[in-house]
């Protein structure tokens, strides 16, 4: 902007100085007039500030201009005082009425001059008037245009601000998530620690307890009875195994790549149980399992497990079936066994954790029995609404 401002000032004062050589026979008012107007565009050029309303100093460049035309008819140096003016006006930028009313004036201010030069000189002098005037228009044209690269220039640099303040705003929420996972990840350790932890000692040392007791039971029957000695041995094999397998257990479930899915771990779970225990079992599955959440998975398969040991060490099963439905709403398992069942037992400790699984998903368990009938656990959780339970039958607390 500073080289345009010198540029349009050396231009004005340099028209102004040849203007000089067309003053005849030392006329002292054309001198004047010439001295004036070096003066107004001087004075306008050094008052003008950015802040400053500049249409009027373009107005004053633009009618000192039209009366050197009109003053010193026949030479069209004019012309190329407003080439300047003409650049400079267009490179401010004014609103579109604006713009329109000035080029009004300067049409009306331009046919003033054609007049002049034609009562004086005759059509010669117009018709090159006329054509010197197109570079007049070229040089708004060129305002134009750098008008429009500035504006270009000053979006790209508001875009870049833009950009870089959203870049960093992205990356401070980055940072911000970034904590916020790794948070979310040693929570969810930390939880699936005391889950394990959980699991561990509701299962394997709920057994290792009774292989203790039983270990000393042989060592009392080891002095008295061989026979029971023998069968107290048999005992603790089986309990030393079924905790080997909850191990087993336990450490699939912790596994996160490759782990098998919870239709293959209850699968997987029935066979052994089978092959240990020999009880007959079968497994049926209707609907989607995929419905079922990844959370609910060592739930169900604990559920199960306990529930065949249930089966074979309470009731003397010899068959039991399992029946897994996954709808979108409900996951239902429900486990029966041809037991001698028992429809007056107190809940142990097996089936109270099995409650305490089921209600910690929200989810309901129950215990249907009969003498001689065998014995079938009931496990429904709900897709769509979750029921927690404290305190007696009448006083209840819900969630959905």
């Amino acid at each position: 902007m500073k080289a345009l401002f010198f540029t349009r000032m050396f231009t004005l004062m340099v028209s102004c100085l040849m203007y000089l050589s067309t003053v005849k026979e030392n006329n002292w008012f054309e001198y004047a007039f010439i001295a004036t107007g070096a003066a107004v565009y001087a004075a306008n050029h050094i008052l003008q500030k950015p802040e400053t309303n500049v249409i009027w100093f373009c107005l004053i460049d633009i009618a000192v201009g039209f009366s050197f035309g009109f003053i010193f008819p026949g030479t069209g140096l004019f012309i190329i005082m407003l080439c300047p003016v003409a650049v400079a006006f267009f490179l401010r930028g004014f609103p579109q009425r604006t713009a329109r009313t000035v080029l009004s004036l300067c049409s009306i201010l331009f046919l003033i001059v054609l007049i002049r030069t034609y009562v004086m000189y005759g059509t010669e002098f117009v018709i090159d008037h006329l054509s010197s005037m197109t570079f007049v228009v070229f040089c708004g044209v060129v305002g134009k245009l750098i008008r429009k690269l500035l504006d270009a220039q000053d979006t790209a640099k508001q875009q870049v601000q833009e950009l870089t303040e959203s870049h960093l705003a992205l990356s401070a929420a980055h940072q911000e998530l970034h904590l916020y996972a790794k948070q979310v990840e040693e929570l969810t350790a930390i939880h699936e620690r005391n889950r394990m932890a959980r699991d561990i000692h509701d299962t394997v040392g709920h057994k290792m307890t009774a292989l203790l007791v039983q270990l000393q039971l042989l060592r009392e029957w080891q002095k008295r009875d061989g026979h029971k000695a023998e069968e107290t041995v048999s005992v603790c094999e089986t309990l030393a195994r079924e905790a080997l397998d909850d191990v087993r257990l336990s450490v699939r479930t912790l596994q996160t790549e490759n782990a098998p899915s919870v239709i293959d771990s209850l699968k997987q779970l029935t066979e052994d149980f089978y092959k240990n225990a020999g009880v007959t079992t079968e497994f049926a599955v209707s609907g989607d399992p995929a419905l079922i959440p990844l959370s609910l998975h060592p739930t169900l398969v604990r559920t199960v497990q306990e529930a065949l040991t249930n089966a074979k060490r309470h009731g003397g099963a010899t068959a039991c079936s399992i029946q897994l439905a996954c709808t979108t709403d409900n996951i239902s398992l429900v486990i029966k066994d041809d037991g001698k069942g028992n429809p007056e037992t107190a809940l142990g400790f097996g089936l109270l954790n099995m409650k305490k699984r089921a209600a910690e998903h929200g989810g309901t368990i129950r215990f249907e029995s009969e003498q001689n009938q065998g014995f079938t656990v009931i496990s429904e959780f709900s897709l769509a609404n979750k029921k927690w339970s404290f305190g007696p039958a009448q006083q209840k607390e819900s969630f959905s």
